[in-house]
């Protein structure tokens, strides 16, 4: 038993040292199994970005960290078991933005209020939208596809946009288009990204703003035609996709990703979880993943993380009341 334990050891410690981590042994934190907690289900950024995540803290603490995906009531479900663990660091949500910013004030529940009650540990990554036609469309760019809209308009003829699901971030990214243009936007509202992906590619809608790891499986093969890329830069994943930007200049918008504690877990774990994503983050590995599936990478101390909580729940309250979005 004891040279098995040894071995082990050992082996932890040379799999920490292969990644650049430092072999000093964690005192308290964590001294057994963490539950990452992933309010969707399985598939798509969210999951991913919660499994990749997991995978290097396990590698770091020696402990393993179980992705548990608790999808449900536009992502309620999940959060809410988080929410009603003990405040000790052993239970996490890794959550896009929706579900802290949107969800609360779509539904309204007085029993859900993410914002008071969970702990922000870090902003993970941002994933910008891909504003996708079908390839019918007579829209090469961000200016025909105004003139198309307009055009439409005083015609008296819907143009709609696909979302995945009414408030989510691929809705408020179309809100925000309208908002920037003064244009009218048919909303064609669905479950979940890929039946919103499925008719525009069928021709039922003529366009969408989907996540780039999303739409470029589709883009690549030719069923999507990508005009614009909703991030302030270029994507290294289609550089020859302009912004949205450099046709409406200060136009940016983006999914993000992060990771909570429930409300009332000590700052020294909350910190210290907080210093270990930033040394994974700074991986070779890592920084492949980050690279491969089209993320930014936007690592933040808890503290950073709130205040940007804040804002981003201002500006998305901001969009919401602007575009009247309501969940019967």
């Amino acid at each position: 038993m004891w040279i098995r334990n040894t071995l082990n050891t050992a082996a932890r410690i040379g799999l920490m040292a292969a990644l650049g981590f430092a072999t000093v042994a964690h005192a308290d934190f964590p001294d057994r199994p963490v539950q990452m907690v992933v309010p969707v289900p399985t598939g798509g950024g969210t999951d991913a970005m919660a499994r990749q995540v997991a995978k290097m803290l396990s590698q770091l603490w020696g402990q393993p960290v179980v992705v548990d995906n608790k999808a449900g009531a536009a992502g309620i479900i999940g959060a809410q078991a988080v929410m009603k663990m003990p405040p000790d660091g052993y239970t996490l949500l890794m959550s896009h933005d929706g579900v802290i910013t949107a969800t609360s004030l779509l539904f309204k529940r007085p029993d859900f209020d993410p914002i008071k009650q969970l702990a922000p540990i870090s902003q993970l990554a941002s994933l910008p939208h891909v504003v996708s036609v079908n390839p019918s469309v007579p829209a090469k760019n961000i200016q025909e596809l105004v003139t198309l809209m307009r055009l439409k308009a005083e015609r008296k003829e819907s143009f709609g946009f696909a979302t995945s699901a009414l408030g989510s971030a691929d809705h408020l990214a179309g809100e925000q288009f309208k908002q920037s243009l003064g244009l009218q936007m048919l909303v064609v509202p669905y479950k979940s990204t890929m039946p919103a992906m499925t008719d525009v590619v069928a021709g039922h809608v003529p366009f969408g703003f989907f996540a780039i790891s999303a739409a470029l499986p589709m883009v690549k093969n030719g069923n999507l035609r990508a005009i614009a890329i909703t991030s302030a830069k270029r994507s290294k994943l289609l550089p020859q996709v302009p912004t949205v930007a450099e046709t409406i200049p200060g136009f940016e918008t983006y999914s993000w990703f992060g990771l909570w504690a429930p409300a009332g877990t000590p700052a020294k774990i909350t910190e210290k979880i907080s210093a270990d994503i930033r040394k994974i983050f700074a991986t070779p590995e890592m920084n492949a993943f980050i690279e491969a599936n089209g993320f930014d990478s936007a690592i933040s101390t808890p503290a950073e993380f709130s205040e940007f909580i804040r804002k981003e729940a201002a500006k998305t309250a901001g969009l919401i009341q602007f575009a009247n979005i309501k969940i019967e």
